[in-house]
């Protein structure tokens, strides 16, 4: 029998896993919800405990055939319990999810950063929530919800859980569960094929969400399921800062802006190997580094994951990141490429 030392696991446990670095999980767990979909439960290898709000995501290194991909993850479980984390993955076409389906087995190892993000109500108390899901969008919703639970607040929520079939809907069992520690809390399953399938539009969430102007709305979920949501929260009234939204649809990331005649061109230098590129004050710098044929891993190109982050030794940059920073991080002189234009020139620590 192995002994454990308790007082150093105390000591172990009472560190964080740094949120701003790599670090190594191990996945302890690993389960179906549905047909498509399969949960993981990871614990940091140093056993560290990660912390985080409802809501964040974290970015994954993922391991192909054809090489290392990055992709994010919602983290589905409590805020309010210590120790691992977990996510749900929709088994999809493509190197990402594919491969965690197939690979990442109890005992396996995978490298993660974060948490990052901001999605979740920023209070708690005193407000009411809907939260408007399609598919593998639930994931951060479950986390709001059963850190609601875990923490044993009073929330008036109500939860639209959109998917094609019966079968698809994730943790049905225990959002019955949630419902007796949330007594204010309104579970709406909506599936849209076979008999009596309904038609996710914005007059079906008003039918089923008639109050929804007096609630905070949180939507997860594909693209054009969201803009669907977006307007009809619009349409109802719903301040835009009621609003909130989480997607990791990066397949079609917002148009460049390309150098005109007038745009003021910068030169961009990479401190370690001396290589440079030109970027124009209108054009971000992955957008040109990537122009320029040089490598940098990246994954969202919107500011939010962080995988691009890279120390800025020296220039000034304009940057509208969606929470894949810190500020303590931007004051020490690091930048996301992905969403910083060079206002002089400037050198990378690449």
């Amino acid at each position: 029998m192995t002994e454990v030392d308790l007082a150093d696991w105390g000591a172990r446990r009472r560190r964080r896993f740094a949120p701003d670095r790599w670090g190594t999980l191990i996945c302890r767990a690993a389960w179906d919800e549905t047909p498509e979909m399969r949960s993981f439960f990871l614990v940091p290898q140093d056993g560290s405990r990660i912390e985080h709000a409802p809501g964040q995501f974290m970015t994954f290194r993922i391991d192909t055939p054809d090489g290392r991909v990055e992709r994010c993850y919602t983290i589905a479980s409590s805020a309010a319990r210590d120790g691992g984390i977990e996510i749900t993955v929709k088994r999809q076409a493509g190197a990402g999810a594919q491969r965690l389906h197939e690979t990442l087995v109890p005992g396996a190892e995978i490298e993660a950063l974060g948490p990052s993000g901001r999605f979740g109500p920023a209070t708690w108390q005193g407000s009411a929530y809907a939260l408007i899901a399609a598919g593998s969008g639930v994931t951060p919703m479950l986390s709001i919800l059963r850190t609601a639970a875990d923490r044993g607040l009073d929330l008036d929520v109500v939860l639209m859980q959109v998917v094609s079939t019966p079968q698809d809907l994730v943790a049905l069992a225990e959002l019955d569960g949630l419902a007796r520690r949330l007594p204010r809390f309104v579970h709406l399953p909506t599936i849209t094929r076979g008999p009596g399938g309904l038609r996710p539009d914005a007059d079906l969430v008003m039918r089923v969400i008639p109050d929804l102007a007096a609630r905070t709305v949180l939507c997860c979920g594909p693209q054009p399921f969201m803009e669907m949501v977006r307007a009809a929260a619009q349409a109802a009234g719903v301040p835009d800062d009621s609003y909130g939204e989480e997607s990791f649809d990066f397949s079609a990331p917002p148009p460049e802006a390309l150098a005109g005649g007038d745009a003021v061109i910068r030169t961009v230098t990479f401190a370690r190997t001396g290589k440079s590129f030109e970027c124009a004050e209108t054009t971000t710098i992955l957008a040109a580094l990537k122009q320029a044929g040089l490598p940098l891993p990246s994954s969202c190109a919107r500011g939010m994951c962080g995988t691009c982050k890279t120390f800025k030794h020296a220039g000034e940059v304009v940057m509208a990141h969606e929470g894949g920073i810190r500020q303590r991080e931007i004051d020490r002189g690091f930048i996301l490429p992905c969403v910083s234009r060079p206002l002089t020139d400037i050198i990378l620590d690449c």
